[in-house]
């Protein structure tokens, strides 16, 4: 996190946090939405950091009680025995007056996002969900109509959508200048045609050209640096 620059999309999305948390007594919900690789999880982390939050991550397939365990846990619960329901009457006390950020919550049912919801209204607890689709993403149950509607408006416009960084300049003040410091345009030219403004494929760049600036004993990146590590790293993005 040390090396984190604060964007225009963090710059919101910390806004928007802190915004949701000074009226957590109401019950709020805020949304960091966006295509994989725009740096989502990276700012659920660096928020997280910079505003003393609880931040869980969610995967595929996550059952309620994996989730009111993993939200126990992060909040520092110790009585993890129970079933999804018992142990979501305990988190009330845990979560009240913080802000909670789950990354991944795309992963998650109606069911446990109503489960949030509930904490956010009873407990006044400040919640950041933070995905790739979320509200855009349609839910099968019939029941879901009343349940989104009730989500929606707690969201209002507490949205921010990270897009992929398409102005040369950002590029290289946010994605290169922190790893390499200043480049020339030649050079920010070709490391931005690789990343295509992505953060996650940035990062990966950056720690390619790192290895082959270190494997040369090289002090500065050059286009030859971004040419060779793109070229160490494509067998690794061919999918079988």
């Amino acid at each position: 996190m040390s090396q984190t620059i604060e964007t225009r999309n963090l710059h919101e999305a910390r806004q928007m946090a802190l915004s949701i948390w000074e009226s957590r007594e109401t019950g709020p919900i805020g949304q960091i939405v966006g295509e994989p690789g725009t740096g989502k999880t990276w700012a659920s982390k660096w928020l997280a950091q910079e505003l003393d939050a609880v931040r869980v991550c969610c995967a595929h397939g996550i059952t309620d009680k994996a989730l009111a365990i993993k939200l126990h846990t992060a909040f520092g619960g110790v009585q993890l025995q129970g079933s999804a329901t018992t142990l979501l009457a305990k988190l009330e006390h845990l979560t009240a007056d913080r802000l909670l950020i789950v990354d991944e919550a795309n992963h998650l049912r109606w069911q446990q996002m109503e489960m949030l919801r509930y904490l956010a209204d009873e407990a006044g607890m400040a919640l950041l969900l933070v995905g790739t689709d979320l509200m855009d993403r349609p839910f099968r149950d019939g029941r879901t109509a009343t349940y989104l509607a009730q989500l929606s408006s707690r969201i209002g416009a507490k949205r921010v959508r990270f897009e992929p960084l398409t102005n040369l300049d950002d590029a290289a003040g946010y994605m290169i200048q922190p790893h390499f410091g200043r480049v020339d345009k030649a050079t920010a030219k070709a490391f931005h045609k690789q990343a295509k403004g992505y953060w996650r494929d940035a990062a990966e760049l950056a720690a390619a050209c790192r290895r082959v600036m270190d494997a040369q004993s090289l002090t500065n990146l050059s286009v030859a640096v971004v040419e060779a590590a793109s070229n160490w790293m494509a067998p690794a993005r061919i999918t079988v």
